[in-house]
């Protein structure tokens, strides 16, 4: 029975002997469980004197341990522990156990329950309630944990990647600030305020010799991230994530597809062919298939990958010029050529309003896409 009860409560202290529940039948109300915590101190605590026969035993104190809920009901554990009395010192102590902490009375399964319960979206109070401890005990519990994951701010890595994510209603904002290593994929820290003099203070508190030792931001097209690299990290390259870049030139022809489309009857075979192929015009030229000739649905004959693309083009001169930019942008971005990438963008034609606009963009931003384009960005320290 003991080594049941011992099971249930997660007790891995052999130490801990004689459990017992004393009320297995009740079924409301807590669970009422015994044991004794009774072995030989190997020295004593306060002189340190080894135990040779020095150390006897003093008689016993009950003392209350707050556990987790066991089969959805609240235990209530009094654990017998041994006082122990020093012939040398003439001091006495208590016997101790990794169930719990010396001087506490919550366990530790119940601790680390309670960290874990801290990750979910909920409150302390209601973490309190479920754990029966107080809502002061929760936050105690989270405190003592605190400086294990405080960031060091004596060292930053040599690669940060920069973001932002979606955060609850207790942020500041409707998006956090997050970064981590880009070597290690190790998140770092997670600001609930993305704004330029938010990310400066907090930075700031980074040692000079650990903001120095930064070599490339990683980031997305966010106009504040390179202006933060200007101001707290002098030696730092901004490189734009390459994602972005290509992703820029796709909502831009996308848009243009679907201003085009909408120009034609639902009715329409054009407008019914450049809906339901839109994938085949975002994939790469030298990915079509131009061997396989099959029916393909809106389009009369059969016809091959790259000869129904042809075909979608032929509808609008705008959405061929728009197709011609995204496929050079992406050639530029997979084989790293920084000279088809810069003609492409500064090329003079007259392309279509939404894909300017994109491209307005990564014009904007075009050191710091060469950056991520060349092959001689500094990861060392």
């Amino acid at each position: 029975m003991s080594n049941i009860i011992r099971t249930l409560l997660g007790i891995e202290d052999p130490h801990i002997k004689k459990l017992k529940i004393m009320n297995p039948v009740v079924v409301k109300g807590p669970l009422e469980i015994t044991g004794d915590l009774d072995y030989q101190p190997k020295k004593c605590e306060h002189c340190g004197r080894k135990n040779k026969k020095s150390v006897i035993k003093y008689g016993w104190r009950d003392t209350k341990v707050i556990m987790p809920p066991c089969m959805e009901r609240r235990g209530d554990f009094t654990l017998s522990r041994h006082n122990f009395y020093c012939k040398k010192c003439g001091h006495t102590f208590l016997a101790q156990t990794p169930f719990v902490q010396k001087s506490h009375t919550i366990s530790m399964k119940s601790r680390l329950l309670c960290l874990d319960k801290l990750t979910e979206t909920v409150s302390m109070k209601h973490i309190a309630s479920e754990l029966g401890i107080s809502s002061t005990s929760v936050m105690r519990c989270l405190r003592s944990y605190a400086k294990d994951i405080k960031p060091h701010l004596n060292y930053l890595p040599a690669a940060i990647c920069m973001d932002e994510i979606k955060t609850t209603k207790s942020s500041k904002g409707k998006m956090s600030f997050v970064f981590m290593d880009a070597m290690t994929h190790e998140l770092i820290d997670i600001l609930d305020s993305r704004t330029l003099h938010s990310l400066e203070r907090y930075f700031c508190r980074y040692t000079k010799a650990a903001r120095e030792a930064v070599r490339v931001i990683v980031t997305d097209m966010n106009y504040t991230y390179p202006k933060l690299a200007q101001w707290v990290f002098p030696n730092a390259i901004v490189v734009m994530d390459r994602f972005h870049v290509v992703n820029s030139a796709v909502v831009g022809f996308n848009q243009t597809r679907i201003r085009i489309m909408k120009d034609y009857a639902p009715s329409n075979p054009k407008y019914k062919a450049l809906k339901r192929y839109w994938q085949l015009l975002l994939k790469p030229n030298g990915h079509l298939n131009y061997k396989l000739w099959q029916h393909h649905t809106y389009l009369p004959g059969n016809r091959t990958e790259n000869m129904l693309v042809d075909e979608l083009l032929s509808f609008s001169p705008e959405l061929d010029s728009a197709y011609r930019v995204l496929q050079s942008i992406m050639t530029a971005i997979a084989t790293k050529d920084l000279e088809l990438f810069d003609s492409t963008i500064n090329d003079a034609f007259d392309y279509s309003e939404e894909m300017e606009r994109h491209l307005k963009t990564l014009r904007i931003n075009q050191n710091s896409i060469n950056n991520a384009l060349s092959t001689l960005i500094p990861m060392d320290r």
